[in-house]
């Protein structure tokens, strides 16, 4: 749990190194992960290089695509997030 605030690019960027990590341990493409969600791949392009926020929809449907809990996506720590 972060006890301390953190600036939301912070998390969007923890967010967006969590589903990387996720493709890449099932070996998903951006193009498949795109299709599965509900997204174009310019789209979820931009949210993993954290360019862009995922909304919640984009969130439901790429824990859905990747078989992964949403809590456990969000619960993402940024504070153990290398610079990429």
């Amino acid at each position: 749990m972060v006890t301390h605030m953190t600036n939301p690019t912070d998390y969007r960027e923890a967010v967006a190194a969590e589903v990387r990590a996720a493709m890449g341990r099932q070996r998903v493409t951006q193009e498949v992960l795109a299709a599965k969600a509900g997204m174009s791949r310019p789209a979820l392009s931009d949210r993993l290089a954290g360019r862009r926020p995922f909304n919640t929809d984009q969130i439901i449907g790429i824990c859905e695509a990747l078989n992964l809990d949403p809590a456990d996506l969000l619960a993402a720590d940024p504070t153990t997030r290398a610079a990429s």
